[in-house]
């Protein structure tokens, strides 16, 4: 009987190990310096490519709608740009898409960005911590493969989400003193592996409820916590540093 447990306990160990892993939502809570950034959107790209190379003009009226309702991704390659007297840094980290880098020649090339760029904010559930669910995740590797940060955003209509994000921050890790002069909530923590900046900026949005016969809409204004997370690997920060590139705002330079 113990031959059969042993391997059991084994595989749910490994299971367990696993989780942050999941191809399907990221669990922020279990991320560790192996997280395969690559391997969580290679399914993604795929499948956008598909629906990007497909004529939807050819597709069923059903299948068509489904496939505008999928989340779609784009994969960046990214270089050091000389910042040319416009930052605090002699280089700065940059997308070689971006509009105002593609024209430039890159200094040198440091990895891999993974963004969302189309999902259902209310259906798309891409990373989870502390039951706060983001539809939208954008992340970045080097030329490695090894995780160097995440971007999760939503716009909650949870009054709970930011309380609940704050009180994982603060069971986890250890918070580092900033001066915030925007007009976010801003706060940064840090524990052995990562820097994590949360932010929150309060607003009101139009809430749409029905429409009368006439096409005239029956509406009403709620509020809404545009909230965003940003997780930093730490030895992604001791790279930046030691390229003399700029480093994201509220973060405390290398040592």
């Amino acid at each position: 009987m113990q031959n059969k447990i042993l391997p059991f306990i084994v595989l749910l160990l490994f299971l367990d190990s696993c989780q942050a892993q999941d191809t399907d939502i990221l669990l922020i809570d279990q991320l560790d310096k192996t997280f395969s950034v690559s391997k969580f959107y290679q399914s993604r790209l795929q499948k956008t490519n598909e629906i990007l190379s497909t004529d939807l003009k050819k597709m069923d009226k059903n299948a068509a709608l489904k496939a505008l309702e999928t989340a779609m991704f784009e994969k960046d390659t990214l270089a050091f740009y000389a910042s040319e007297g416009r930052l605090p840094s002699d280089f700065y980290l940059e997308s070689t898409n971006d509009w105002m880098s593609r024209k430039k020649k890159p200094v040198k090339y440091f990895g891999y960005q993974y963004k969302t760029v189309a999902y259902d904010e209310v259906k798309d559930t891409l990373a989870i911590v502390n039951t706060v669910a983001f539809p939208s995740l954008d992340m970045a590797e080097n030329n490695k493969g090894e995780f160097a940060y995440l971007r999760a955003s939503k716009a909650s209509k949870n009054k709970n989400d930011f309380s609940n994000l704050l009180s994982f921050l603060q069971k986890n890790s250890k918070r580092i003193p900033i001066e915030d002069s925007s007009s976010e909530e801003v706060s940064c923590w840090e524990n052995k592996n990562f820097y994590y900046i949360l932010s929150k900026k309060d607003g009101k949005e139009e809430e749409i409820l029905s429409y009368d016969h006439s096409g005239n809409k029956n509406s009403k204004m709620i509020e809404i916590s545009n909230i965003r997370l940003n997780v930093y690997s730490k030895e992604y920060i001791q790279t930046l540093g030691k390229e003399k590139a700029y480093i994201p705002e509220y973060i405390p330079a290398p040592k």
